[in-house]
C-alpha cells in the first residue's frame, strides 16, 4: 500500500510575498522589542553542558539560563557539519534552499549564502534593530560576501574554522590581525560582546547580538585563566570558557539594566568531533546518526514570561528565525519557511511544530524522524558513505537493510526494529522518495557516491 504524505514544504504559500507569522495561541503578552542574543558554540556536543548530564566540564552559567528558561532536548542541526548549518539558523529554511548545503565553504570559494536571503539580522534590521555579528561566519569568502551584506551592522570576526588557510581576524571588511592569537579569541570576542550591549542599551536601543564562537572547533585554545582547569583536558577548559563568556555577557545585560528584556539562545552549529560528548548518542560531526545533529538549545527571557523546563518536542535550528520573528512581531521575507515559532513550547506546550524532519547529509536526504521514531538509510564506514537502502545488491542479502529506531529507547541507535513495524518502514520510504523528488531541483552537485554502487 502507499502511503499519500503532503511534505510541509509543499503548502502553498499566499500571494503575500512573504511568510507570515501568526501569533501563537495561548501566549502571555510580550515585549515587541525585547533585545536578542544568540550564542553559537562549534562543534560542541549535546552532552558538553551540565543541564545534559556534563560531570567533567562546568558549564554553570549555561546551566542556569536553562534552569530559568526552557532546555530543550531534542533539538536538531539542520546538517551534520557548519556551513550548511550555520545557513539553516540564519534563515529559517533547510540549506539545500539557499545552494549551501554541499561541504562546508572553503577559504576562496566561490559559493555563498546568497544576499537575496533574508537572514535573521536583516529582519531585525527592519524592526528597527541595530545588529552585530562577532565571531566565526563561514558562509563566503571576502570581501564580496562579509557579513555586513546579510543585514549585519558591524562585524568582528573571522571568515570561517580556525584550522583552514588564510585565517584573519577582521573588523568590519579591514582585517587587522594575521596571523590570529587563537587563546586570546574567546576573550577578545566577549569583550566586543559587552560594549555592543553596553552602548546599544544606553541608547535605548534594541538589538541582535549573534556571538559565533570559533570553539571548541580544532585546533583548541583556551586562555591562560582557563587553561588546565576542568577535567576533561583542554576540550573542557575551552568549554568552561566558553560559558564564563555566556555569563558576562548576561552580567552585562544585568548591569545595562536591559536583563528582563533579552532573549538569550545558546546552541552548537552540529554535534562534536574528535573530542566533546553526546550524552549517548551515536556518532558525532559528519556522520547519519543522532550525535552529529543533536545539539544543545537552551533559550531564556525573564520577561517573556517562559515556563521553565526540559522539553523533549522534536525541533530544529532552522525554528530560531521564526521565534525570532514572531517575537519582535515581523514577517520574514521569504515565501516559505520550514522553521516553526518554538514560542508555544517555550510556554509549556512539549508538541512538536514538525510531522517530519529530514536529514541532509551534503545535499542527501538520508533520514527522516517523526517525534517517535528515525529512519536511517547512510553512514560511512571506512571513509564511504554506506548506502543501507541498497543492501539488496550486497551478496547475502535479499533486501535492503532497514534501520528504524525508537525514539523512546533512551539507548540510542543500537537496534533496529525495522522488522517489528514494516508497516512504518514502508510509510519512511514513502515519504523519504517524496522528499528526494522534490529537493531533486535544489541539487548543485551530483549525488555522493555510496557503497555498493
Amino acid at each position: 500500500m502507499r502511503f499519500l504524505v503532503l511534505l510541509p514544504f509543499l503548502l502553498a504559500t499566499s500571494g503575500r510575498g512573504s511568510a507570515e507569522v501568526r501569533p501563537s495561541p495561548a501566549v502571555a503578552p510580550i515585549s515587541s522589542h525585547p533585545n536578542i542574543v544568540i550564542i553559537l558554540a562549534d562543534d560542541m556536543g549535546y552532552g558538553d553542558i551540565g543541564a545534559n548530564g556534563a560531570t567533567k566540564i562546568r558549564t554553570p552559567n549555561i546551566d542556569a539560563l536553562a534552569r530559568s528558561g526552557v532546555n530543550f532536548t531534542d533539538f536538531n542541526a539542520a546538517a551534520n557539519i557548519c556551513s550548511p548549518s550555520r545557513a539553516s539558523i540564519l534563515t529559517g529554511r533547510y540549506p539545500i534552499r539557499s545552494g549551501v548545503a554541499y561541504d562546508v565553504i572553503k577559504a576562496q570559494d566561490t559559493r555563498a549564502l546568497p544576499e537575496t536571503e533574508e537572514t535573521v539580522a536583516g529582519l531585525a534590521k527592519r524592526a528597527g534593530y541595530r545588529t552585530m555579528l562577532i565571531g566565526k561566519w563561514h558562509l563566503g569568502s571576502f570581501p564580496n560576501h562579509n557579513p555586513l551584506k546579510y543585514g549585519f551592522d558591524r562585524f568582528y570576526g573571522v571568515p570561517y574554522s580556525n584550522d583552514m588557510p588564510d585565517f584573519a581576524l577582521y573588523r568590519g571588511n579591514e582585517r587587522i590581525e594575521q596571523p590570529v592569537d587563537q587563546t586570546s579569541l574567546t576573550e577578545r570576542y566577549t569583550r566586543e560582546a559587552i560594549a555592543f550591549v553596553t552602548t546599544n542599551s544606553a541608547a535605548k536601543k534594541p538589538f541582535l547580538l549573534f556571538v559565533s564562537h570559533n570553539m571548541p572547533h580544532i585546533p583548541l585554545a583556551a586562555s591562560a585563566p582557563f587553561k588546565g582547569r576542568s577535567a576533561a583536558g583542554l576540550y573542557g577548559d575551552v568549554v568552561e570558557e566558553l560559558d564564563a563568556s555566556v555569563g558576562r555577557i548576561v552580567e552585562a545585560t544585568k548591569k545595562a539594566g536591559v536583563f528582563d528584556n533579552t532573549i538569550f539562545f545558546f546552541t552548537s552549529d552540529n554535534g562534536p568531533f574528535f573530542e566533546g560528548s553526546t550524552a549517548g548518542l551515536k556518532g558525532g560531526k559528519g556522520s547519519g546518526w543522532e550525535g552529529a545533529y543533536r545539539v544543545p538549545l537552551v533559550v531564556s527571557w525573564r520577561g517573556g514570561k517562559f515556563t521553565p523546563g526540559n522539553r523533549s518536542a522534536m525541533t530544529m535550528n532552522f525554528d530560531i528565525l521564526p521565534t525570532v520573528a514572531e517575537v519582535i512581531n515581523v514577517n520574514p521575507a521569504a515565501a516559505l519557511l520550514d522553521g516553526k515559532s518554538l514560542l508555544p513550547i517555550l510556554h509549556g506546550s512539549d508538541q512538536s511544530p514538525h510531522e517530519y524532519l529530514y536529514y541532509f547529509n551534503n545535499e542527501n536526504v538520508i533520514g527522516v524522524r517523526t517525534q517517535k521514531w528515525k529512519y536511517l538509510t547512510a553512514a560511512y564506514y571506512r571513509g564511504s558513505l554506506t548506502a543501507f537502502e541498497k543492501f539488496d545488491r550486497v551478496d547475502g542479502f535479499s533486501s535492503s537493510y532497514d534501520l528504524l529506531f525508537s525514539e523512546d529507547d533512551k539507548g540510542g541507535e543500537e537496534y533496529s526494529l525495522a522488522d517489528r513495524h514494516p508497516e512504518i518502514v514502508a510509510k519512511f520510504k514513502n515519504i523519504l522518495f517524496t522528499a528526494r523528488n522534490y529537493f531533486k531541483s535544489f541539487l548543485t552537485h551530483q549525488p555522493d557516491r555510496t557503497y555498493p554502487d
